[in-house]
């Protein structure tokens, strides 16, 4: 038989009550395949939940909370006989999730930006085509509802900078879930990590906004304080996937006096029936735990107020009219698109202008790192004992800018977890993210090899000329945008910082190996040179860099006490005691290649390396 529950005896007195909306589930039902066979996490539970009302689903470890939660807000898929109504109307998962919100576990937050801010652009990815003066308000009103009225226009935080508190942030998270006044909000763990203080403060402000929004509210909450416990209208307990109680919180304790078995002095009511709930121990003495939950779910199915009437549902369906997709202020189509890329682009300009660990702190290292270049390599001049000189200072301004790529991964890691919390509430699409970031990206990394190349190269002496200087500028640019795309790519596949970076360094240093400068080209194995050697960007950008640089040159070669000319390289006008720039590129066999060509391979690559990074959160995201 379903475990279906409502908290009345009658939708009649609810509709009374609470006039809005009413969430039905029935027979949700979620199986995982073990080696002795499935196995069921959430066991047919059917409920019904008013708006206005605030439900608290409690349980102990692996009692399947937030199996059950991702079941109710369709991020997981349900056994087929499932379904889920609003106003007895049937839903799926888009129209639901139009409706709906999800605050993680976890507080995905940009840090540099304030609180207004943040709730501010999460209202406009919501509700794009809310006007201004109605989005100000908006926001004014759930900043003064949750309590954030004195931190509105402090930043969230950063590692090198304090923020708000742990409690502010867990507001600051909901309110960019509640912002936009969903009809439904689930909370995963909302009070983890907080203390009972913050926690009640935290709950406080969540029902506040709920109940004046006539918001249905769903949250999973491991042991929260009897105050936390009382923010909440209604309860459910789970035990191994199976409803064991479902009412109202202030009849709890009522309940187990029905029972006969009432809460101790000592107690709480939810502490009370976490005792018979938790068979982990019930080989233990504790009478409790002898009970165990069989006996709780029991007798919970014989109450009275358990059992829905037959004609509830045909009632709910006529008193509760209405359609669940229609959504104040949504726009679709390329409307929606392009605005979801305006406002992430104006987003990300301000993460990246104010975060020091995004392009700051690289733009000083580049500048150091050109400036130690026109310090160490100073005036090559033309002698052909400079040539290996020259080709050293193109790998390194190669290899070491592509290198500090990874010092993007921190920031990046910020804004993927951003990124997966609202792509999962429906705010906007992996594209709209993906062109935003490059919009954004392509700019600052313009900036940085621009600091770099003007600090360097007139005072090391390369090729002089207004033409060879910007194309030193464009070539070593398209490398620096091909390996922050890598170095993206990677990130968004291993989230973790440590493992990031130590594969994007792994990835640059097999690049350098195969590039052509350590060995030349025509020595590779064929193995190498066939493949990888004809996909190593770093390859691409250090042939157009030398190709640049050498074209046109002339370097004398040096002379012994009998006048006999000794070049360091192969001279096709040895009479002149002088070798070509034409020359040492033939010898390194890079010579003749077109700029126009080698580009477009070097950009062809970062397309690919952009394209994989769609197809790589994409991917996670699913």
């Amino acid at each position: 038989m379903a475990q279906r529950a409502s908290t009345s005896n009658s939708f009649e007195a609810v509709a009374g009550q609470n006039p809005g909306s009413i969430l039905s589930y029935e027979h949700l039902g979620y199986e995982v395949k073990t080696s002795e066979g499935r196995k069921a996490l959430i066991d047919d539970v059917s409920v019904d939940i008013c708006a206005g009302e605030l439900l608290a689903i409690m349980g102990p470890s692996g009692a399947g909370k937030s199996t059950l939660l991702d079941l109710m807000s369709f991020r997981k898929p349900m056994k087929h006989d499932g379904s889920v109504h609003l106003n007895g109307q049937r839903l799926d998962a888009a129209p639901f999730h139009k409706i709906s919100s999800f605050v993680e576990q976890e507080d995905a937050l940009l840090g540099v930006l304030t609180v207004r801010e943040s709730i501010s652009f999460a209202l406009r990815l919501h509700l794009p085509l809310l006007s201004r003066k109605e989005a100000l308000e908006r926001v004014e009103r759930v900043i003064q509802t949750l309590g954030l009225q004195s931190c509105a226009e402090q930043r969230i935080g950063t590692p090198i900078s304090r923020g708000i508190s742990g409690g502010q942030k867990r507001r600051v998270t909901a309110a960019c879930a509640m912002v936009a006044f969903p009809r439904i909000l689930f909370l995963d763990e909302v009070t983890s990590g907080l203390d009972s203080t913050s926690a009640r403060e935290v709950m406080s402000s969540i029902r506040a906004l709920a109940i004046s929004e006539r918001m249905i509210v769903i949250a999973s909450i491991h042991q929260p304080s009897l105050e936390t416990l009382a923010q909440f209208t209604n309860v459910m307990f789970l035990s191994e996937g199976q409803l064991c109680y479902y009412g109202k919180v202030g009849d709890l304790e009522h309940f187990f006096e029905k029972w006969g078995r009432p809460v101790g002095k000592f107690s709480t009511p939810a502490e009370h029936a976490m005792n018979f709930l938790n068979e982990d121990f019930a080989s233990s003495q504790s009478s409790t735990s002898r009970i165990g939950a069989r006996e709780f779910r029991e007798f919970f199915r014989s109450l009275p107020s358990s059992q829905p009437k037959d004609n509830e549902k045909h009632q709910l369906s006529l008193t509760y009219p209405g359609d669940p997709s229609a959504a104040h202020g949504s726009a679709r189509g390329f409307s929606k698109f392009f605005w979801n890329v305006m406002v992430l682009s104006e987003r990300s300009v301000l993460n990246y202008s104010r975060n020091l660990l995004a392009y700051g702190v690289r733009a000083g290292m580049y500048a150091g790192m050109g400036l130690m270049l026109a310090t160490i390599w100073i005036r090559l001049g033309n002698a052909d004992s400079t040539i290996n000189d020259r080709l050293s200072v193109h790998f390194y301004s190669v290899a070491f800018l592509a290198f500090m790529s990874v010092a993007g991964i921190p920031s990046f890691l910020e804004e993927r977890a951003v990124y997966y919390r609202e792509t999962k509430n429906g705010l906007y699409t992996t594209l709209p993210f993906v062109l935003a970031n490059t919009l954004v990206n392509v700019p600052f990394l313009f900036l940085c090899t621009l600091f770099f190349s003007v600090i360097c190269y007139w005072a090391i002496g390369l090729h002089p000329g207004g033409a060879h200087f910007f194309r030193f500028l464009g070539f070593l640019f398209i490398a620096i945008v091909a390996a922050e795309s890598q170095a993206l790519v990677v990130a968004a596949l291993l989230p973790i910082f440590v493992a990031a970076l130590a594969i994007s360094a792994f990835i640059n240093g097999f690049w350098m190996s195969v590039g052509g400068y350590f060995i030349k080209s025509e020595s590779l194995p064929r193995f190498w040179y066939y493949s990888f050697h004809y996909m190593d960007y770093q390859r691409y950008a250090f042939e157009l860099l030398v190709n640049s640089d050498f074209r046109g040159l002339t370097f004398k070669c040096a002379t012994k006490l009998n006048d006999q000319c000794v070049c360091a390289y192969p001279s096709s006008t040895p009479s002149t005691c002088t070798v070509s720039g034409e020359d040492v590129l033939n010898y390194l066999k890079i010579g003749g290649i077109s700029y126009g060509q080698w580009a477009a391979i070097a950009v062809s690559i970062t397309i690919i390396y952009r394209i994989a990074l769609y197809f790589a959160l994409r991917a996670r995201s699913s």
